[in-house]
């Protein structure tokens, strides 16, 4: 995708496409800088790219790619059986970008736009450099002013966008790009040395955040990169590698050590209660004792409404479970099911877990079926987050979600490759 395709198009439908391509990059960008900049570009590339949509009869894949508009219309289903119609509506508002798969999917059918993943990329890694650049600011002003190292973790560090989100966003682009400079696909000295840097900057950034699920995904993703530069790069790089990642990852965890001890320490405890069937699992504010007291009740939830609450009712059910509990901190802080997959059990009982699950495994399957590191990677990312928070419940999840599930899905649809896992 180059400017010049608008001069080579040749009807209006062909410029109006390419100027929704561009709007829903605009959109990406935005993601990781500020939620509320997201949907004036997203709209603009929904209506430019809607004479498209027609094409989407001839895409392949179709069964895989409509996924998530199924899962949109059982919560449309879901309403139904709600009585709290407020939320059920703004719960399918939040949503609402599930449906674009077919315009996405249909956009990148034009010549133009089979390329798109790229440039995709290169706006999301834009968006998260000034999200890193506005957070930094932030953390700055935060240690300047009270002197914690804590100022340079977490929420902290994460400005705008949820940690848990941001961790999510970089360890995709820390795998995309770490995975393209490793095989060569990058042209020029001067290219591959600046995607050399930004990994440096998002394995850096990823491990400060110290969200749990980040983390996971940084250990995740180094590994396989880790194996895919012993395949690729002689073995006189190795040595270099290995010391660039151990004091990139080393400088910013002797920074943060007793904030991710106390984590580490946090995450034990509550397991330990939980265990032992501790009162204060219920009324001790951690994210961790809040997420298994969340988790329980949602578990509960589900084997007494095996069709679900309900697309509205999904809080008044975890809310009567935690007040029968006497679970104060999830009262307090209203918790929702903090896993996506317990979260659709909760709301559409069994056939949406069994959906949201489909979600996830089925991207995976067809990512190792095709050899598609790409997207093997980005469904083992999206499982690991999805465990652990309700990644579809907020548009920062459902945008970044939709837009590369449509384009990887589609990537994967139109290649055939010979070296295992090699996009």
């Amino acid at each position: 995708m180059h400017l010049s395709d608008w001069h080579s198009a040749t009807t209006w439908k062909e410029r109006s496409a390419f100027a929704g391509r561009c709007a829903l990059l605009l959109a990406i960008a935005a993601l990781p800088v500020h939620g509320p900049l997201v949907p004036i570009p997203l709209a603009l590339g929904i209506v430019l790219l809607l004479p498209q949509v027609l094409a989407f009869g001839s895409v392949k894949d179709k069964g895989i790619l409509l996924l998530p508009v199924v899962f949109y219309l059982l919560h449309v289903l879901g309403m139904a059986w709600t009585t709290d119609t407020d939320f059920g509506l703004f719960d399918l508002e939040v949503k609402l970008s599930l449906l674009l798969v077919p315009l996405v999917a249909a956009g990148r059918a034009q010549p133009s736009g089979r390329d798109l993943p790229r440039p995709a990329m290169a706006a999301l890694s834009l968006g998260l450099l000034v999200a890193m650049g506005l957070s930094v600011h932030s953390a700055w002003t935060c240690f300047a002013a009270n002197g914690w190292l804590e100022c340079f973790t977490q929420s902290y560090l994460s400005a705008y966008i949820h940690p848990s989100y941001m961790a999510w966003f970089a360890c995709w682009s820390l795998f995309y790009w770490g995975w393209e400079l490793i095989d060569g696909n990058l042209p020029g000295g001067r290219s591959r040395a600046w995607a050399g840097g930004w990994l440096v900057v998002l394995l850096a950034y990823a491990v400060l955040l110290t969200s749990k699920s980040g983390l996971l995904g940084l250990a995740l993703v180094t590994a396989v990169l880790l194996i895919r530069a012993m395949r690729k790069l002689p073995r006189g790089a190795w040595p270099g590698v290995g010391a660039i990642l151990v004091v990139v990852m080393a400088v910013p965890l002797y920074l943060i050590g007793p904030v991710l001890t106390d984590r580490i320490g946090e995450t034990t405890s509550a397991l330990g209660r939980l265990v032992r069937g501790d009162a204060d699992l219920l009324t001790v504010e951690t994210s961790s004792n809040e997420r298994l007291v969340a988790w329980s009740c949602s578990v509960q939830r589900i084997a007494a409404s095996p069709w679900g609450a309900g697309t509205g009712d999904i809080k008044h059910a975890l809310m009567a479970c935690y007040q029968e509990k006497g679970a104060t901190a999830a009262i307090q802080h209203k918790l929702n099911s903090h896993s996506q997959v317990l979260q659709s059990g909760v709301a559409l009982g069994w056939p949406g877990l069994l959906l949201v699950c489909a979600l996830m495994l089925v991207p995976l399957a067809i990512g190792l079926l095709r050899n598609d590191a790409f997207l093997a990677i980005f469904a083992l990312l999206f499982i690991i987050n999805g465990a652990i928070e309700s990644v579809l419940e907020v548009q920062a999840g459902v945008v970044f979600f939709i837009l590369f599930f449509t384009l990887l899905v589609r990537r994967s649809g139109g290649q055939h490759r010979k070296d295992p896992m090699q996009p």
